[in-house]
């Protein structure tokens, strides 16, 4: 079906009428029962909280009339003062393909040369060239080895032998990037290595450069996971090496956001380098000499939180792309490998001799082979606007022998000193340093020539060196993305409850402390080795991938173990912990399997259901839980018999849903009973089956809630027009699935746009429905997918939900990338919206001047078409890669097998599992959000901001088939309501050198929002201005608090107990607590 914008009203039209019909049909007569949105029983729950009782919280009439509720649009604080936006760059550059590379023509001044490729000149140049030598080696945890093979192989010889070998060698410096290999090191050293380390730092001569757990991956991640490893990495640095990180090096990423840059100047970081961008940026921003900026967010219109970036030249970290354009020139360099240097002056020195271990590069003399690097560097400098020049030495696993030590530093002195020795004929002085000496030189020359640099917005995808784009990682090994996020929504939950838990007096229990504290970092840990540039990608060996499955598995289980001891412990802390009377509902026995659902056996005297909401707004969800019973009933904290449904499944197994409403950060107790005698049950059991006929009309299936309706076509269970209905607004959608064709690897996407309908044979379609739910499920050969609306009054009843499990494994000659199609009759042109980290939306447009996959985004939660009237939003639990390549589309990739060998990978992908991908589709008028004037950015309406933030917490269960004592069976612990737009961005249980309990550290993010001022379509509260006290937000008091820096580095105040912190939109602040 292509869905034209002429024939949309009329077939608008259409539906309304005829679900105007049905909804007489169907609920005129009394053939439905009448949806719940109010508690079943004597009358609403009452919720305790601290020094109060609030009743019926989440009363959305009530929270809606409140006077001190004010929806302000973050509309002006968007404003593009960049002189370039990424977007514009892409635009004005004519992309030429060559031999399998990139040429970039700028359609502006075609006839500027490119110093990145061809040679600018062969003369000296006037002035002091200073050429910084940086040694460093590039440790991955994780790739072609596991991350305990390389720290045991390779990682633990670099760091040994780079402590012995800076001591050897006074004047020869080295910088490191990744904690957590310098964790697991640090751990097996003595006192006096730890000292002497220590010293190398605080010295200079040794630097940690970025210092995060990791050098993360800045496409899939969501932001929790990336500040939690970013937090993790900076603590251990500073309460073990007592120093502060200046700057982030990122030299093997394959593309950077524009979230990082912002992250690491809240967390007091002055520059940022980077490497791997689209070969057509670089080229141009070399050729005006613009590779150094000041990075910009687009809600930052005065540059308060630039920060400085540069962007080294050419593709590699390696040796061969350290010093200029020609590598087999500055292989030269790379004297791991070849016969020393001659010495200056001697015969030897005189005689041709081989200058490149790769090839047959021949230099007249040592005289010569000066003068071609010398060039080099020229060539090199020439990019910027300043006469320094860094020259990074090392690659991946470099530095691993004594040998190796010592052949790289003898050689490069032998050749700096004749360098520096001949300044009349080279001008250019070296000398060892680090990241930190090369931006101070940067900074003084800047000072001495007046130097100013242009302001640049936005972020560096898609990233390509050829006509290969690097977008297939985005979707590459799905099952992994999505059993990462599975430990990230988990790992803040334990968390959260665990900093209340330690704060309550009852808690007296070293033991229990010390062990829950222990499974929250292991957790944390595994998790931010997981968030690694080949480690999320998908772009490790098999074998490896193997081992993060295991790592995440783990961490799983650990977090969900400290969720139901901390889970019982507030509800009652008399209970021994350590009997573990508390049972997750979720659980994981393999760690190559899908998370599942436990089947909990149902008692005569009571199952204790155990529910906990770690988001700090209330909300109303439907509950799904599998039970080993059929005569039963579910009764509510203050033991009112509650609806639900009964799903038939597999063997003894049921699944059950029913309506909750939660307070804020809660913990709610519900009870399940065996009932011997079903006709005593206050309601009728609903077995969700396929629908009555009175419920089909036509060649359409119809559903409805309170809020909206939404009508499926019968013959393929897509939806077709969604009707919200105080809006009066309607919309045409379709969901398709396609099947992108596809050569390339773990890396890259090389589809060419080729695609098919991923359907095999005809689909069957089944219509189910019940008293909290209503859809269709579809089965097809390898994938099956189900849509459902639910029958609930609140932000979850305005959105389609879409549950889709995929097998590729089963699919026959499949190579390639399975995608789900949206398809609707906006106009949005070429333009479409996708969130960076789930932080904020970028503005990505569609470009047929560049290869099909290289219009292929990452996706973290959220993506977005618009036009004057009616906008699209997709959520989303999981990464993936998204395009939208046609007006009114936009296909999100699934998973894919990925064949190719490719970028020293030396395997395809085709260790594909069956994968559960979890979407929201939510529509919204033009009366609730506003449409910005610049395409760079959207903001989201609140709405759509608390629909994903419920998708990103979600509710966790346990149960107990214990008679359990618990005094309170609905608590929440907020003290203090905060505004929808202000969210908990991490917590974290903080742990000394020694591993002893350290304070609290709380991050507070308040989002960006779109409003019209009109808060009567709000799900959820808000207010402006926001001032509040962090030490008073939550139940648990705490008496010190101190604002910090994003990741711990330094402290900034201590507040006192009368002090309000203000938080702005894009607002992002961290408090030390105790």
């Amino acid at each position: 079906m292509k869905l034209r914008r002429k024939h949309c009203l009329s077939k608008i039209a259409i539906v309304i009428t005829s679900t105007a019909i049905i909804s007489l049909v169907l609920w005129g007569n009394g053939t439905r029962p009448e949806i719940v949105t109010k508690e079943v029983g004597s009358g609403p729950l009452d919720f305790y909280f601290p020094n109060r009782v609030v009743d019926n919280f989440l009363n959305r009439t009530k929270i809606l009339t409140q006077s001190a509720q004010r929806c302000l649009s973050s509309l002006n604080n968007i404003k593009i003062t960049a002189n370039y936006t990424l977007n514009n760059v892409l635009d004005k550059i004519k992309i030429i393909f060559q031999n399998g590379h990139i040429d970039a023509v700028d359609n502006s001044s075609p006839n500027l040369q490119h110093p990145l490729t061809r040679e600018q000149t062969s003369k000296l140049g006037n002035e002091l060239l200073e050429v910084i030598v940086i040694p460093h080696s590039h440790n991955d945890p994780g790739w072609k080895k596991t991350y305990r093979k390389y720290f045991d192989d390779q990682t633990t010889h670099i760091l040994s032998n780079m402590v012995d070998k800076l001591y050897e060698y006074p004047d020869m410096t080295f910088i490191w990037v990744e904690s957590c290999f310098l964790d697991m090191w640090w751990q097996n050293q003595t006192s006096e290595t730890k000292d002497k380390f220590k010293r190398l730092v605080q010295s200079g001569r040794l630097e940690i450069a970025s210092g995060m757990w990791v050098a993360p991956d800045e496409a899939s991640p969501h932001y929790f996971a990336l500040l939690d490893q970013m937090i993790e990495g900076h603590y251990w640095v500073k309460k073990n090496l007592g120093i502060v990180p200046e700057s982030s090096l990122n030299f093997d990423q394959f593309g950077y956001s524009s979230t990082m840059p912002y992250f690491a100047k809240k967390a007091g970081l002055k520059n940022v380098l980077i490497k791997r961008i689209h070969r057509g940026l670089k080229e141009r921003f070399g050729r005006l000499q613009n590779l150094n900026f000041n990075w910009r967010q687009f809600w930052d219109p005065e540059g308060k939180d630039d920060i400085f970036g540069h962007i080294d030249t050419y593709e590699w970290m390696s040796i061969s792309d350290s010093c200029g354009p020609d590598r087999s020139v500055c292989r030269g360099l790379d004297f791991l490998y070849m016969p020393d240097l001659p010495v200056p002056g001697s015969s030897a020195a005189n005689k041709p001799f081989r200058a490149d271990h790769a090839s047959q590069l021949m230099a007249q003399n040592f005289h010569d082979f000066t003068v071609k690097l010398v060039e080099q560097f020229r060539l090199k400098a020439a990019n910027y606007k300043y006469n320094v020049m860094m020259l990074p030495h090392g690659g991946d696993f470099r530095y691993a022998t004594p040998f190796e030590w010592d052949k790289q530093y003898k050689n490069l002195k032998v050749f700096m000193n004749y360098v520096n020795e001949n300044k009349k004929i080279f001008n250019v002085n070296m000398r060892f340093g680090t990241l930190k000496d090369f931006f101070e030189e940067i900074e003084k020359q800047d000072q001495m020539y007046d130097l100013s640099y242009p302001v640049v917005s936005g972020d560096f995808y898609t990233y390509t060196e050829s006509t290969e784009y690097w977008t297939g990682y985005f979707t590459t090994r799905q099952f992994d993305k999505r059993l990462g996020r599975e430990v990230l929504e988990g790992l803040r939950a334990a968390e959260f409850f665990t900093a209340l838990a330690r704060r309550d007096p009852h808690f007296k229990s070293l033991e229990m402390e010390k062990t829950i504290l222990s499974l929250l970092e292991s957790a944390r840990k595994n998790l931010g080795i997981f968030q690694h540039h080949d480690a999320i990608t998908g772009t490790s060996q098999a074998h490896v991938v193997i081992d993060y499955e295991r790592l995440l598995t783990s961490a799983y289980t650990s977090v969900q173990r400290v969720l139901s001891m901390i889970s019982m412990f507030l509800l009652n802390p008399d209970i021994d912990w350590n009997t573990e009377k508390l049972l997750p509902t979720l659980k994981r026995t393999d760690y190559n399997g899908l998370t599942k659902k436990v089947s909990i056996p149902i008692t005569t005297t009571g199952t204790k259901i155990v529910l906990v909401n770690s988001l700090t707004q209330g909300r109303r969800e439907i509950v799904s839980l599998f039970v080993k019973a059929k005569d039963m009933f579910v009764l509510d904290p203050k033991g009112n018999e509650v609806r639900f449904d009964m799903i038939p499944s597999t063997g003894e197994s049921n699944e059950i849903k029913f309506e909750v409403d939660f307070p804020p950060a809660s913990v709610l107790v519900y009870t399940l009973k065996r009932r011997d005698n079903i006709s005593n049950t206050k309601f009728d059991v609903k077995y969700s089956i396929q629908s009555k006929k009175s419920e089909i009309f036509g060649k359409v299936y119809f559903c409805e809630n309170n809020i909206m309706n939404v009508t499926f076509n019968k013959a393929t269970g897509s939806p077709e027009i969604v009707c919200y209905k105080n809006k009066n607004f309607c919309a045409e959608v379709k969901l398709d699935w396609k099947y992108y064709r596809g050569q390339g690897g773990a890396y890259t996407m090389m589809s060419n746009g080729m695609e098919s309908t991923a359907l095999v044979g005809s689909s069957k379609v089944k219509f189910v429905k019940g008293e909290t739910f209503c859809g269709i499920e579809s089965q097809n050969q390898y994938f099956s997918f189900k849509v459902s609306l639910p029958l609930i009054d609140s932000i979850s009843g305005k959105s389609l939900r879409v549950d889709v499990m995929s097998d590729l494994s089963r699919a026959s000659g499949f190579v390639g990338d399975l995608a789900m199609r949206v398809e609707t009759s906006i106009r949005s042109e070429n333009i479409f919206y996708v969130d960076s980290n789930g932080f904020q939306l970028m503005g990505r447009k569609f470009r047929n001047s560049i290869p099909f996959d290289g219009n292929v985004y990452p996706m973290s939660s959220m993506s977005m078409l618009e036009d004057d009237s009616t906008r699209l939003i997709v959520h989303s639990a999981q990464p993936h890669g998204v395009v939208s390549r046609a007006s009114g589309k936009i296909d999100f990739m699934l998973d894919r097998i990925a064949i190719r060998p490719e970028m020293d990978l030396p395997e395809g992908v085709r260790d594909n599992k069956p994968t559960e991908t979890v979407l929201y589709i939510e529509f919204e008028s033009s009366t609730e959000f506003e449409k910005l004037s610049t395409t760079e950015t959207a903001l989201p309406s609140i709405n759509t901001v608390y629909l994903s933030d419920l998708i990103q917490h979600p509710i966790y269960s346990f149960y107990s088939i214990d008679e359990l004592v618990i005094p309170n069976q609905s608590q929440s612990f907020l003290n203090h309501k905060l505004p929808c737009d202000v969210i908990i961005a991490n917590v974290k249980n903080l742990l000394d050198s020694s591993s002893n309990p350290d304070g609290t550290s709380l991050t507070l993010f308040r989002r960006a929002i779109s409003c019209k001022g009109n808060t009567a379509d709000n799900f959820c509260e808000l207010r402006d201005p926001v001032n509040l006290h962090p030490g008073y937000i939550l139940k648990a008091k705490f008496d010190l608090v101190t604002e910090m820096s994003l990741s711990h580095l330094t402290p900034k105040e201590v507040l006192k107990e009368t002090d309000l912190v203000l938080l702005q939109p894009m607002d992002i602040k961290t408090f030390y607590m105790r």
